[in-house]
């Protein structure tokens, strides 16, 4: 995505078989893998051979982080870790992994809870004050609480789980046990990996190819998984529901990721294939140079140029040491936009182009780089877009909690247009989307397209406004 959506965070465990071993090495290195997920802070919580909790965490990347110190200090045969970008709660504060040493316990959250009274009287019965909490603390802090009672991590999640409404893929550990679950629809991806020293957790699969884990499985909705040892217990909290957040495969994932089993890559190369058929070219194709927008968008221009026979060349150039703008800070956004993508006039002067992106959503990058194709010649620019239009407020874990900034809200797909500057404007309508993953549409939350919430977002829900129009919600 040009201007970048940002999600909640990663979250990491792993278990070695031996205890004698370190696994925070292979943990930094599943962060790592997992940066595009959240750039804001990071952090390791370790059991150390003595029993001891021993945690790093700051703001920034994992590579700025952590030091080799810390990951020696930090040695222990049981570990979590998080990636963070904020969505609930001040931006500055609330690093993960949570902590209580007294208890042994750390607890790490991907997710956002759109609604917490429960979460609220629940500490408050316990003379606990959550006014100054955000979501993730609030759980890990019910959580922390049944443990004090004297139960033991897997029931104390057990009973906590319950006040929980919302999306949370989470990990938790407690002495040598660790514990994974997901809410019952499944909303963040959560995925099992095992290898010879011992089982990992993680948000994607790409973490679990980064340290050399082979994938087992996926966390299933409402599901725990216990990790002691070797030993790896399942139990069901809640009936399952399975409804994945589609953005994970618009967006959030990287491409060597799989989620529900399918190669996310490939998917997105069947996005473009689907757009190639609802909106083909109406220049002549000798003159068409397909041209993504880096780095989503690659396989879905891919998909679109080859679908079409069309020549396709990568002639935008984007400053790698960016990062994800939609994972910005909102007062960095504006100028790390400004700096992010630059085009190579010699690639477009003359061409009649298609622009060809994941998704918009502020609409602050496309004009932007319409203006550089008009800048450096260009015949004609089309833009398409490899996605439904965001027109709904995400409540789930991604930073739109705002209707009024959706541009697709306030405007018509021709609006839109106008303000981009293009020729022409064309989004992938949400029922080809769909069906390019090979998946029905009941196995997704499709909330950002078109409204519909499978959880429940509390009082948010009294305000949301209906869109300046509904096209290609089919």
């Amino acid at each position: 995505m040009s201007e970048g959506l940002h999600e909640k965070c990663a979250v990491t465990a792993l278990v070695g078989f031996d205890p004698e071993t370190s696994v925070t090495e292979a943990t930094y290195e599943s962060l790592f893998a997992m940066q595009h997920r959240g750039t804001e802070a990071t952090g390791i919580a370790s059991i150390l051979p003595d029993g001891r909790l021993e945690t790093v965490h700051g703001k920034g990347l994992v590579r700025d982080v952590f030091t080799p110190e810390d990951i020696y200090n930090l040695g222990g045969s049981v570990a979590i870790g998080h990636n963070r970008y904020s969505t609930d709660g001040d931006k500055e504060r609330h690093t993960q992994p949570l902590t209580d040493r007294a208890l042994g316990y750390a607890f790490a959250h991907n997710g956002n809870l759109p609604d917490t009274r429960y979460l609220a009287a629940n500490l408050l019965r316990r003379n606990m004050h959550p006014e100054h909490m955000n979501d993730s603390e609030m759980m890990s802090y019910v959580v922390s609480q049944h443990i004090r009672e004297g139960l033991n991590l897997p029931d104390a999640v057990g009973v906590a789980y319950p006040y929980f409404t919302g999306a949370f893929s989470c990990v938790a550990m407690q002495d040598d046990t660790v514990v994974a679950f997901r809410d019952s629809k499944g909303i963040r991806p959560l995925a099992i990996g095992k290898s010879a020293t011992g089982y990992s957790i993680a948000s994607e699969t790409c973490a679990l190819d980064t340290i050399g884990a082979t994938y087992e499985r996926e966390v299933m909705p409402g599901e725990m998984v216990i990790i002691q040892g070797d030993s790896l217990e399942s139990r069901m909290l809640a009936d399952g529901d399975p409804k994945l957040d589609i953005f994970e495969f618009v967006y959030f994932a990287r491409h060597d990721s799989y989620l529900y089993g399918k190669s996310v890559n490939e998917v997105r190369r069947r996005f473009g294939e689907e757009l190639a058929l609802e909106h083909p070219p109406m220049a002549e194709s000798d003159n068409i140079l397909v041209v993504p927008v880096p780095d989503t968008s690659v396989p879905a221009a891919e998909g679109y140029a080859e679908k079409l026979g069309l020549r396709h060349r990568q002639a935008i150039i984007k400053n790698r040491y960016i990062g994800r703008t939609f994972i910005q800070p909102n007062g960095k956004r504006e100028e790390e936009l400004r700096r992010k993508h630059n085009m190579i006039p010699e690639a477009v002067a003359g061409k009649d182009l298609i622009l060809i992106d994941d998704s918009i959503v502020r609409m602050n990058t496309m004009p932007r780089l319409v203006e550089q194709a008009r800048q450096a010649n260009a015949n004609s620019v089309t833009v398409l877009i490899a996605s439904p239009p965001i027109r709904f407020p995400d409540f789930y874990g991604i930073d739109t909690s705002d209707q009024n900034e959706l541009a697709a809200f306030n405007m018509t797909t021709e609006e839109m247009r106008k303000k981009i500057g293009c020729d022409y404007l064309g989004f992938l309508s949400l029922s080809r989307l769909v069906d390019a993953t090979g998946l029905p549409d009941t196995d997704f939350t499709l909330s950002s397209f078109n409204g519909e919430y499978p959880i429940s977002i509390g009082d948010h829900h009294k305000r949301l406004m209906v869109p300046a129009s509904m096209e290609y919600i089919d």
